[in-house]
């Protein structure tokens, strides 16, 4: 696999407003694959959020051993299940995508479908875990037929470098079976808690996340430049009680 930054070539593509990650090419086995975000100045249509949903639907509901992603497999596929997750999840994408701080980075093959891609966020599950300054992964997959060439760490690690001048932090949920992938990239598992501040973000979460921690894994790490940051700490002074 041969990754190149083609710089030159694609400057005037660029598209995201405040954290823009550079576009790139990966060859794999069958052909070259080309990564770059979209265009947030041009608002895609409702079809581009359902086909986002769609693929990363499809991918999490083959890797997660979770009851909820096995109604949502083929040949047992449940159709209510289904389209209730792409219509939630298509809404999530196209509010999201007004943050100038969103990134949604895919590639897609000869064919014009999606077979990788991911999409992050500034922090803001609930209404307590929340916070400007920890980008949070919701989703990043790659096609079975692609995996293989490096392309998830090559989509995560660049957007982690690009962020880290403007979050201290990133934040993602992993099902168990990709939280070695994670754990290569540096990230550490939340579940061993470090202190009461981490425990309160665990616990919100779990409140969420119904999936945790059985079949899921809360997993962080720490990307800024300048200092040290305990991002949890901000998060539960701000959801301290006032005398």
């Amino acid at each position: 696999m041969i990754i190149n930054n083609n710089q030159s070539r694609y400057n005037n593509t660029f598209t995201s407003l405040r954290i823009p990650v550079k576009s790139f090419d990966v060859k794999t086995s069958g052909e070259v694959l080309h990564f770059s975000e979209v265009n947030y100045k041009h608002i895609p249509k409702n079809s581009f959020y359902k086909k986002l949903a769609e693929f990363f639907l499809e991918n999490f509901a083959n890797t997660s051993g979770h009851p909820f992603w096995t109604k949502c497999r083929k040949p047992t596929l449940d159709e209510a299940v289904y389209n209730d997750y792409i219509k939630g999840m298509a809404k999530n994408y196209k509010s999201s995508i007004n943050n100038p701080y969103t990134t949604i980075m895919l590639a897609k093959n000869k064919s014009k479908k999606i077979v990788a891609a991911i999409f992050a966020r500034p922090l803001r599950e609930t209404s307590k875990i929340k916070d400007s300054g920890t980008l949070y992964v919701d989703s990043i997959a790659v096609a079975p037929e692609y995996r293989g060439s490096n392309i998830g760490y090559e989509l995560l690690n660049r957007l982690m470098n690009t962020s880290k001048k403007r979050f201290t932090d990133v934040f993602l949920v992993a099902y168990k079976e990709s939280q070695p992938f994670y754990e290569k990239l540096g990230f550490r598992p939340m579940s061993l808690y470090r202190n009461d501040s981490e425990r309160f973000v665990i616990e919100e979460m779990a409140k969420e996340r119904k999936d945790y921690p059985q079949f899921a894994e809360f997993m962080t790490k720490f990307i800024y430049e300048k200092g040290c940051f305990d991002w949890c700490s901000r998060i539960n002074f701000r959801n301290i009680p006032k005398d």
